[in-house]
């Protein structure tokens, strides 16, 4: 992607943005350690995912074990 030109980036941008579904969601902010986010945060790069949908995931995953 770094050797992509602007244009070519921005229609990654837009077909990624279709592919996200839309749902009734609210914004929460959360602290968390620098560490952890980093690893969530390669973890999402190397699934191409967003970290909101890591996120999602993994509490879902947690409320189904409880």
């Amino acid at each position: 992607m770094k050797r992509l030109g602007p244009q070519t980036k921005k229609l990654f941008e837009v077909s990624k943005a279709e592919n996200r579904v839309k749902t009734n969601s609210k914004k929460y902010t959360f602290i968390l350690p620098v560490e952890l986010m980093k690893r969530v945060k390669y973890k999402a790069i190397e699934e191409e995912k967003t970290i909101s949908q890591i996120i999602i995931e993994s509490l879902e995953e947690f409320l189904k074990k409880t």
